[in-house]
């Protein structure tokens, strides 16, 4: 057990490296011996968890959804659950305004985009994605999200709108404030999401 338990450690340990130094100098300018170092660890270390730079930016979305989760942790379930969605939402975009970079974000892209599969930032076993489904199926059930479209259908709404305005914040390349924006817009599809006036 304290051997399972030494392995995570490191793993973490080379994750939680990588993502400072991407942060600190662009996913690009990283290599991994900037990693390695950081993390305090070896070669046959790193290459124990992961094959390449690659494979590592593509474990980091774990990092986004420790903090998710701390976060909803936190918040009072008892708020209207489109209330709960909107302060989820703006607490992802300041987060990611505040510690990742344009560019840091652009290759989680890029890699997505060049994989073409559905792993980690995309599963739909993420938490992130699973807490999403959850809040608005709580939603339904209260009556406070509309019922008449799928909890999946709904889900892929609410992340393909915040995926577009990260999309566009890095092509902006950090132009305006994430945090702001991405707060704002909930305005713009909570409409959406409201129950429908059946009687109409």
């Amino acid at each position: 057990m304290k051997k399972n338990a030494e392995k995570d450690n490191l793993r973490q340990k080379i994750m939680d490296a990588a993502w400072e130094l991407f942060y600190e100098k662009g996913y690009e300018n990283t290599t991994v011996n900037d990693i390695i170092k950081r993390a305090g660890t070896s070669k046959g270390g790193f290459y124990y968890y992961f094959k390449a730079k690659d494979e590592l930016l593509n474990s980091l979305y774990s990092i986004f959804d420790r903090e998710y989760e701390k976060f909803y942790a936190t918040m009072d379930k008892s708020l209207n659950c489109l209330l709960q969605l909107q302060l989820l939402g703006q607490y992802v975009s300041f987060f990611i305004e505040g510690n990742v970079s344009p560019e840091f974000l652009s290759a989680v892209y890029k890699s997505q985009l060049s994989s073409q599969t559905q792993e980690n930032y995309l599963s739909p076993d993420r938490y992130y994605i699973k807490l999403v489904k959850k809040i608005i199926a709580e939603g339904q059930e209260r009556g406070e999200i509309r019922d008449d479209i799928s909890i999946d259908v709904l889900a892929h709404h609410v992340l393909v709108i915040e995926r577009g305005i990260f999309i566009d914040w890095c092509v902006q390349a950090g132009s305006f404030s994430l945090g702001y924006f991405g707060a704002q817009s909930f305005e713009f599809y909570s409409e959406f999401l409201k129950p429908q006036n059946k009687s109409s």
